[in-house]
């Protein structure tokens, strides 16, 4: 994983150097003070204080031996640690109060409130609905094959497989939001939300979070609920399943011992796909409904060709990519005892 990841933010910096700009050269206003009015002396006095005027591989080795270190460095267009762009105020908890026990509660809460927590609530949310309606959908599909739930779910789940998020993303802001304004449509919070408890901060959110997770989710889901349907079909139609069932054994019991444990190894391997398909579109949907996650931070930082911010969210996005592959592996291990032998 280690030389993977290290191969990651090597290509994403020499792409990034190669890509015309730098975050001086790009005009982030119009009036005093813009790129455009600075003499090229001082310009180019400001390229050397940070080092920009140097080798790509050079500027590399300097982000890796800060990284080493424990700093992402900071961010061009914010003016403040990376971290702090990606955490709040979260680390700044347990030097507000004296317990370890309210710090740990405060910390929770600030990174709730900070883009990584609100990126994390988002996808955590969108995986939970797609595990929890999949699986459910899919295996009665199988189970009653060609039976109308079967043929009507099928149709709906190609349809859904078939549409593009962010058309989808559009459509549910001007249906659900604008028009019958059943639900919130725009950031993660409503104007109340320092004023209520505990219970209806948790509400105000899932509520905001409906659209874009369902935005999220539904692709994965069409996805999971067909593999899922095919996965069970071969394992039934399986000789040890046929002997379950010879033996006296009740459906329930077949199902729960027999089939579902086998039918779980290909889906791990589906999960552990499916967690790179979210981060990535976390990128466009959270920009669209003005979700205050990474994935907004990270279009701004393209556009502003803030260096720090970029690298620190590849390697986030690579570090999650590659963890959910080491999980799928210790997963099988545990599904499978011939892995563990093996």
């Amino acid at each position: 994983m280690i030389p993977t990841l290290l191969l990651i933010t090597a290509v994403v910096f020499a792409v990034l150097k190669a890509a015309p700009g730098n975050p001086f050269s790009v005009s982030r206003t119009s009036g005093e003070g813009s790129v455009k009015q600075m003499n090229p002396a001082d310009y180019e006095a400001l390229l050397k204080r940070y080092g920009l005027d140097r080798p790509w591989y050079v500027q590399y080795g300097k982000w890796l031996r800060s990284v080493a270190l424990g700093s992402f460095g900071d961010s061009f267009s914010q003016r403040r640690p990376v971290s702090e762009v990606f955490f709040g105020k979260a680390f700044g908890a347990f030097a507000d109060t004296g317990g370890i026990f309210k710090g740990c509660t405060l910390f929770l809460g600030r990174l709730f409130e900070s883009p990584l927590g609100a990126t994390l609530f988002l996808n955590v949310l969108s995986l939970a609905a797609m595990i929890l309606i999949a699986l459910p959908v899919g295996f009665r599909s199988a189970m009653k094959r060609d039976g109308w739930f079967d043929r009507l779910s099928g149709g709906v789940l190609y349809a859904l497989y078939a549409l593009p998020n962010f058309w989808v993303a559009v459509l549910l802001i001007l249906l659900l939001g604008v028009q019958w304004k059943l639900l919130p449509f725009i950031g993660m919070h409503s104007d109340a939300y320092e004023s209520m408890g505990l219970l209806g901060r948790l509400w105000d959110a899932l509520l905001h979070a409906a659209l874009p997770a369902a935005c999220l989710a539904y692709g994965g889901l069409a996805f999971i609920a067909r593999f899922s349907r095919g996965a069970l079909l071969e394992v039934l139609h399986q000789d040890y399943i046929r002997t379950a069932r010879a033996k006296g054994l009740s459906e329930g019991v077949v199902m729960r011992r027999h089939a579902l444990r086998n039918v779980l190894i290909p889906l791990l391997t589906l999960a552990g796909l499916l967690v790179p398909t979210l981060v990535s579109g976390s990128v466009i949907i959270e920009t669209i409904f003005a979700w205050p996650g990474l994935g907004q931070i990270y279009v701004k930082a393209i556009y502003a060709r803030d260096y720090p911010v970029i690298m620190a969210e590849s390697v986030l996005g690579a570090a999650v990519v590659l963890g959910s592959n080491l999980f799928t592996d210790v997963a099988y291990a545990m599904a499978d005892p011939r892995v563990r032998l093996g």
